[in-house]
């Protein structure tokens, strides 16, 4: 219990949330602006917490039913 708390308050890179929620880095900004995620300035770099990406994408991703996301090949 103690480590999943450890380990929720990790502060990610700029580069690091990108990778996390797999978009760019438009994207990220812009998810920022908007308040859809906060960001953390440290020094002149931003930082995120994993357990805000996590919030994040909970919101930007809603479950969608399978059978209409068929892969035609």
């Amino acid at each position: 219990m103690v480590l999943q708390m450890i380990q929720d308050d990790v502060l990610l890179t700029f580069k690091e949330a990108m990778s996390y929620l797999r978009v760019s880095r438009s994207t990220l900004y812009r998810l920022m602006w908007s308040g859809q995620l906060t960001g953390h300035k440290v020094g002149s770099t931003w930082r995120f917490y994993r357990e805000d990406l996590r919030s994040c994408v909970g919101r930007e991703i809603p479950m969608t039913n399978m059978q209409n996301n068929v892969a035609v090949s």
